[in-house]
């Protein structure tokens, strides 16, 4: 008779998860389904670090309830970030939208994406906070399956495909 091992959530392994995250009050902001589960590489800064930290060493079946800071969570919320473009800066022909969000570069020339948030005759603001920065943050996790990565997957450090990151449709 054969025993089966259990595979332990540890570095480079391939995690599939269900969860719900929610706000300080409960309001449910994302849901990933065991019919569509986020997937992962354990250790490549894919999830949040308190997620991470909690599932290390853990195996399918195991569940938690993690809370996490803005500090290590999706950073504090900074006003800066909130800057009105005179809508002239924009090409001409191009359809803005409020949560369209695009790539620009910061004062140090480092890339960083933006959200529209309002479009005035004039003037469009757009605010380069992550959405889910400031705020405090539970993510209700159970882990799904556990699996050692393929050689192509550690060299690319993504599981099979491109992965959704918890707390936004492009986050990390």
């Amino acid at each position: 008779m054969m025993e089966s091992m259990t595979v332990l959530i540890e570095k480079d392994r391939i995690v599939k998860i269900a969860y719900r995250l929610l706000d300080s009050s409960g309001r449910l902001l994302e849901e990933r389904s065991p019919e569509t589960p986020y997937e992962y590489m354990q250790g490549r800064g894919q999830i949040v670090t308190p997620v991470e930290r909690a599932l290390e060493g853990k195996s399918a079946g195991f569940t938690s309830s993690v809370l996490v800071s803005p500090r290590e969570g999706y950073g504090d919320y900074n006003p800066s970030l909130v800057v009105d473009i005179p809508r002239a800066n924009f090409p001409p022909g191009v359809e803005l939208k409020v949560d369209m969000k695009f790539n620009t570069y910061n004062e140090q020339g480092e890339p960083m994406t933006v959200r529209v948030t309002e479009i005035r005759r004039d003037v469009v603001t757009v605010d380069g906070n992550h959405p889910l920065a400031g705020l405090d943050l539970v993510f209700e996790v159970r882990v799904l399956d556990v699996r050692a990565a393929s050689n192509d997957e550690i060299e690319t450090g993504r599981p099979g495909g491109p992965p959704l990151a918890p707390g936004s449709s492009q986050i990390h």
